[in-house]
């Protein structure tokens, strides 16, 4: 009979492709408002520092995901909810300057969609950002936001299932306590 296991660490974020993509969203954020917004403007900070509240959320719920599955399951909702006001932000601008917004009828729009899932990384995307316009930019920035924001729902679920199969930590500590009792009077 084998020890339960219980309080391990999870895969560490970095190898999480929602994290490689909710970075890219941070880099690619720092890049746009160097070149498009005030530093004075309020949208600046705020913009930002919703991009790093997407990418800095996946990073602790992961981190802390060994001993909470709520905690994790909060801070990737937390993490969800930076990234939807980050969408919110670049619509506004885009909606404001009347930036074209591209549906899923736009004969871009489904290679964009590809290329945005086929690809994680944010160096990939850095070295496009010098070669697109605005409305490329910015819709460009729409499919990986919402992309980053399915992927974290998937997670959410993902890990709502596993805490229903094998409990929390209190349950798998508790297992892992009976079955070395048991051990010890065989």
């Amino acid at each position: 009979m084998t020890t339960p296991d219980f309080a391990r660490p999870k895969t560490s974020y970095r190898k999480l492709h929602v994290f490689r993509k909710a970075e890219a969203i941070y880099d690619l954020t720092y890049f746009f408002l160097q070149s498009h917004i005030a530093k004075t403007d309020r949208t600046y900070d705020q913009m930002l520092q919703a991009a790093r509240s997407g990418k800095q959320n996946i990073v602790e719920g992961r981190s802390d995901a060994a001993s909470s599955a709520e905690i994790e399951i909060k801070l990737f909702g937390v993490a969800r909810g930076s990234l939807h006001e980050l969408l919110n932000d670049y619509e506004d601008y885009m909606r404001t300057r009347q930036i074209k917004f591209w549906s899923q009828s736009h004969p871009r729009f489904a290679n964009l969609r590809k290329t945005c899932r086929d690809h994680n990384d944010t160096a990939f995307f850095t070295s496009l950002a010098n070669r697109l316009n605005d409305e490329e930019f910015c819709n460009m920035m729409l499919t990986l936001i919402n992309q980053t924001i399915s992927m974290l729902n998937k997670m959410i679920d993902l890990i709502k299932a596993d805490f229903l199969k094998k409990g929390g930590i209190k349950e798998q500590m508790y297992a892992a306590r009976i079955h070395s009792r048991t051990s010890e009077n065989n």
